[in-house]
């Protein structure tokens, strides 16, 4: 007997989204070409890393040019394809 699998649109558009964000200039307060840390939390002692945004997308996440090359259990926690989630960062004030 065959099963029939049934979706709300919102979880249809929320996958849409996750799957193929789009690149918008400002969320959250974060904004391109913004200077950030990162902090990696994992393991102690917690960790900052400084860069810049270089794009924002609509699932939350930004694309971030680290000023330094960061440690690998660093990279491993905060970025995940190729995108850093906006919650690991802090904005940096001007």
């Amino acid at each position: 007997m065959l099963q029939q699998v049934t979706q709300s649109a919102e979880l249809v558009k929320f996958l849409a989204i996750a799957n193929d964000p789009e690149r918008i200039s400002e969320k959250w307060g974060f904004r391109e070409n913004q200077r950030v840390f990162a902090q990696a939390v994992a393991t102690l002692p917690i960790r900052q890393f400084q860069g810049s945004i270089l794009y924002l997308w609509s699932d939350g996440t930004a694309t971030v040019k680290f000023d330094f090359q960061i440690p690998f259990d660093a990279e491993r926690e905060l970025v995940k394809s190729g995108r850093v989630d906006l919650h690991y960062l802090t904005r940096i004030s001007s």
